[in-house]
């Protein structure tokens, strides 16, 4: 941890650095610094920013992953920031004064940014308490049902979950998969089906910040270059913040999210003030690509091997960020009490590793067979699972593919 000294001059570029972004525009509100060791950290970050969330074996799974990248040197994080109000911002310790004054500057430009953006309007600031309320009551139906069947629950709820329409909360909107099965699965009691509106809550809650990666932290970039050289006769180190930048933005496949934010936050710039200002209101990531991508923009965009054309790229972009990067699935019909789900098909088969697993889990929450339609190598396939395992079917053989538990 920092010591009194280094605190106090920490304090000192907070307050520098917060007075230098109000003056260039920023609003970012209260916020709160902590400064924290790389494990706790890391844990945070699999947690979601938030540790008084419930416990699952995914969330150790998450941990396990930053801290392999971090002890390699694969990746370093800096700091993590928490969408609350109060906003919470955890400093690695490790930090050098330099890192420091560049991570509180990025901060305060990400909490300025929640604050403004459409997507976040609306959102519960007292987020960290709901979890903690969530918690509470999963523990006390682990205590009642048995910790393993609670984590099954959990577990499959977690599938169904992000299968939501991010604008419509209504469990009659056919893309809000988790809330209709939440609210007219045949097999759940009141409690299990609680659990699973809340997990559904608490997806949407992350929604916005899996829509707007790019645009968020191109906007912390843009403003942590802003506010960093514009203090650079005060600080006296802009050779050592120049190295920094540069690893931050360095090229990476298929893109780098800073790197490429950055350059159409750039563009919004070039085209007016006021595009700038306005697109941090409006603007998620599907948008600002589309507005301002163009060959000029789109270095950070790796070629590929053998390399694509820009406008592949750009196309194959747009395709992925699409819905967060997650595949269209929606509530079809209910078919003599089972359930079917529609995939609403983009040119992207989805991925059978993932599939078998993931459609036993909606079917043990329904508790009934489950079918999944959609499209495999051009051709209409039927896929059945009745909790175990699934059957895909086409127009001649059926195949049994045995159900691996999504997401291990």
């Amino acid at each position: 941890m920092l010591d009194a000294a280094r605190l106090a001059a920490l304090d000192q570029d907070i307050a520098r650095i917060w007075d230098r972004a109000e003056a260039l525009g920023l609003r970012p509100g209260a916020i709160r610094f902590e400064v924290v060791p790389a494990r706790l950290l890391h844990t945070l970050t699999a947690y979601g920013g938030v540790l008084t969330r419930y416990q699952h074996w995914s969330f150790g799974k998450a941990y396990g992953r930053i801290k392999v990248a971090h002890d390699f040197g694969l990746a370093r994080m800096y700091e993590l920031v928490v969408n609350a109000e109060p906003a919470v911002a955890y400093l690695l310790d490790a930090n050098s004064p330099l890192e420091n004054r560049v991570v509180v500057a990025h901060v305060l430009a990400h909490v300025d940014f929640f604050r403004h953006h459409y997507r976040f309007a609306g959102q519960p600031k007292d987020m960290p308490e709901r979890m903690a309320w969530g918690r509470r009551r999963l523990e006390a139906l682990a205590a009642r049902w048995g910790r393993e069947r609670l984590e099954r629950l959990v577990e499959d709820g977690l599938v169904v979950a992000e299968l939501l329409d991010p604008f419509r909360d209504d469990w009659q909107c056919p893309a809000n998969v988790g809330a209709f099965v939440a609210h007219e699965s045949p097999a759940l009691g009141p409690d299990a089906k609680a659990v699973l509106a809340w997990l559904e809550q608490e997806a949407r809650y992350f929604r916005p910040q899996m829509e707007t990666k790019i645009a968020n932290e191109g906007w912390a970039t843009f403003w942590h270059r802003e506010i960093l050289r514009s203090l650079a006769a005060d600080f006296g180190d802009i050779w050592e913040f120049a190295r920094l930048h540069a690893q931050i933005v360095a090229p990476a496949a298929p893109y780098n999210p800073y790197a490429l934010g950055l350059a159409l936050w750039e563009a919004a710039r070039d085209e007016s003030p006021d595009a700038l200002w306005r697109g941090r209101s409006c603007l998620a990531d599907v948008a600002l690509v589309e507005r301002y991508l163009t060959p000029a923009t789109g270095a950070a965009l790796a070629a590929g091997n053998p390399p694509k054309p820009f406008t592949e790229r750009r196309a194959a972009l747009l395709q992925a960020l699409d819905n967060a990067g997650l595949p269209r699935i929606e509530v079809g019909r209910v078919e003599r009490g089972e359930l079917v789900l529609v995939h609403r098909h983009d040119g992207r088969d989805l991925d059978t590793r993932l599939l078998p697993g993931a459609l036993a889990a909606v079917a043990r929450l329904w508790g009934r067979p489950c079918h999944l339609l959609t499209v495999r190598d051009g051709r209409p396939r039927r896929w059945t699972s009745q909790g175990e395992a699934a059957v895909e079917q086409d127009a001649d053989v059926p195949t049994v593919v045995g159900a691996m538990p999504p997401g291990r």
